[in-house]
């Protein structure tokens, strides 16, 4: 089970790369806005992850620092994500400042920064997949219907929706699996997480892929 839980810990570790190629592909004169925030959330995301790798093999406090902050900046991206989606601007600021106040509150009160905090990572799920859940409710309602084969914003909301829904539980006490379970075990549990990153990454590199594809079509037409 270790064994199965450390390949699958390599495998999401450079699946991010997937969708960085198709990323690369892009033209240079593409201008999509969403695209390109996507692709700075990537480019942070293995930022993240390598120094996350480092601070974990030189055994350094660091690690849980890193992975903190990167939550408050994945949040920061995937908002302005969604409000370029259509989103209602003071909404999302709104809830970007409260989101903001509470991880504040959060590291200096309730959970250090220098340990796995689960509580910003449960509420940045929740709000995630409310805006998720509601983008899905808007496209529905779009007529004709959306081909999502023709339509990258549904790849990309696909995979923030898969990512933070299989994974909201095991957020809320990733805490208690890193602090407080054996590393063997706690490495166990979190190849799920594992795993759903893969998944998430596909997804975006699809989005991306059809975002892509979308800009040929149209120097064709």
């Amino acid at each position: 089970m270790q064994q199965i839980a450390n390949i699958i810990a390599y495998v999401s570790f450079f699946s991010i790369l997937i969708p960085i190629f198709f990323l690369l592909r892009v033209k240079r004169n593409f201008k999509d806005l969403t695209i390109k925030v996507l692709g700075i959330l990537l480019f942070v995301s293995i930022v993240s992850d390598c120094l996350g790798f480092i601070m974990h093999i030189i055994g350094k406090v660091a690690m849980p620092i890193i992975l903190n902050i990167y939550t408050i900046l994945e949040f920061f991206l995937l908002s302005y994500i969604y409000y370029l989606f259509g989103k209602d601007k003071k909404l999302v600021i709104t809830i970007s400042i409260l989101f903001t106040l509470f991880f504040i509150v959060d590291s200096l009160f309730v959970e250090s920064i220098y340990k796995f905090q689960s509580g910003p990572l449960f509420v940045e799920g929740i709000i995630l997949l409310t805006y998720a859940i509601s983008y899905y409710a808007k496209t529905l309602k779009v007529t004709p219907p959306i081909d999502p084969f023709c339509f990258y914003p549904f790849w990309i909301n696909s995979g923030v929706f898969y990512y933070f829904s299989f994974n909201l539980f095991l957020f809320a006490i990733s805490n208690y699996v890193f602090t407080n379970m054996p590393s063997d075990i706690s490495k166990s549990v979190w190849g799920f997480h594992n795993f759903n990153n893969i998944m998430k990454n596909l997804l975006f590199a699809i989005g991306i892929y059809v975002a892509r594809n979308g800009l040929i079509k149209q120097k064709y037409h």
